[in-house]
């Protein structure tokens, strides 16, 4: 299971990204100020955090630290032996 921050998905237009809490039209419906997109709001923030969710490292890490799984880097050269 992979967790998503869901801070501003219901403020993010789902077609041009674009974060801006006049978007959130009311509790039901989102129009996005930049692009015109419409939808229902909580259904624009679902697919915002599906998104979110689909976007993780090959590797299976959250990018907190350098991964166990990656090749060690040559101080040297600063690539991968």
């Amino acid at each position: 299971m992979l967790l998503v921050n869901p801070a501003y998905t219901s403020q993010t237009c789902n077609r041009c990204g674009h974060v801006d809490a006049k978007s959130r039209k009311s509790q039901a419906v989102f129009e996005c100020t930049a692009c015109g997109h419409r939808d229902h709001a909580d259904v624009n923030a679902a697919k915002n955090q599906g998104d979110a969710g689909l976007t993780f490292p090959a590797c299976g890490d959250l990018g907190i630290s350098r991964s166990t799984k990656q090749e060690p880097v040559s101080r040297a050269t600063g690539r991968n032996p």
